[in-house]
């Protein structure tokens, strides 16, 4: 009898702490997590250049700024960067560099290099990194050459440094097309350079 009464009163205890814990469940429930998703991106562009091409050539980097307009700048110095920060998707990232002659060459030789790269990184709500980030190859020229060969070899570098990416709502990173303020007529290599395409007896490596 006294083992039915334990019995009993186990069952008891049981009962009342299964319900207490149903109660609290229902009044605690577990929050749900928050869902992240792409909200914003930020896109980093390096240019670096010779000093050659720096002081025979005037060169205009174009690029995407953060309100998805094309700005351009004159690089002085190298490298030049630019961060930019897109506060809403879809957007577009992208840059390209066009350098022409300043006057007339005057040394023998030039070493001439310039190289780029862009990366992208989306972010979430909550400024963290969404996905993978977008890292770009370097994309470089480089050439050692005579004054006669300098036109077409800084059309060479326009038709060669530059990239452009989408960034989709969903935080997807695609290729994409850009047409720049000042990209070169690739029927005429020397335009604006100021440099006849007679007589080109430059190497490049």
């Amino acid at each position: 009898m006294k083992y039915i009464k334990l019995i009993s009163m186990f069952v008891a205890v049981l009962a009342f702490v299964s319900c207490g814990s149903s109660s609290d469940d229902e009044d605690n429930p577990e929050p749900t997590p928050e869902v992240m998703k792409a909200a914003s991106a930020k896109a980093e562009y390096v240019v670096n250049l010779s000093q050659d091409l720096l002081s025979t050539a005037a060169v205009t980097i174009y690029y995407i700024d953060s309100n998805g307009q094309q700005a351009q700048e004159t690089a002085t110095s190298t490298p030049w960067t630019k961060t930019v920060t897109f506060s809403t998707l879809p957007a577009k990232a992208g840059f390209s560099v066009q350098p022409l002659l300043k006057g007339n060459p005057t040394l023998e030789e030039y070493t001439i290099e310039a190289a780029g790269q862009m990366s992208v990184t989306v972010l979430d709500q909550k400024s963290g990194i969404f996905g993978s980030p977008y890292a770009g190859s370097k994309q470089e020229v480089k050439g050692l050459l005579g004054p006669d060969y300098l036109g077409q070899y800084l059309t060479r570098i326009s038709s060669r440094l530059f990239e452009a990416k989408a960034i989709d709502a969903d935080g997807t990173i695609s290729d994409t097309t850009i047409i720049w303020g000042g990209n070169a007529d690739g029927d005429d290599p020397n335009r604006d350079t100021g440099v006849s395409s007679d007589g080109a007896t430059g190497e490049t490596r």
